[in-house]
């Protein structure tokens, strides 16, 4: 997945961050702890949870909530059980979907 920008939204990730468990999603530095231990980005190369976090830092709203990721989450929490920055992956694919 390559990340081009369009158009930004520079208001997304505040929003996000609004959401219940998405307050520390501004405190992801890209490590891709995330990504490795994801049982979907195994099976699916083009899911890629580093990537959606940092599409969301970047303001791209649309294509993220236009993107079918937020619905590839299985909600299993090995991304936040793996995250050093404590950025609850699982419970922002969750607000996305809403």
């Amino acid at each position: 997945m390559t990340i081009v920008l369009n158009e930004q939204d520079t208001k997304f990730k505040y929003d996000v961050a609004e959401e219940p468990g998405g307050e520390n999603i501004k405190l992801c530095f890209a490590c891709g702890l995330c990504t490795a231990s994801c049982p979907v980005a195994d099976i699916d190369p083009e899911y890629n949870p580093r990537k959606i976090i940092r599409m969301v830092i970047l303001g791209m709203r649309k294509e993220v909530l236009s993107s079918n990721f937020p619905w590839l989450c299985t909600q299993c929490y090995t991304c936040q059980a793996h995250c050093p920055q404590n950025v609850k992956f699982s419970d922002v694919m969750k607000a996305l979907r809403n």
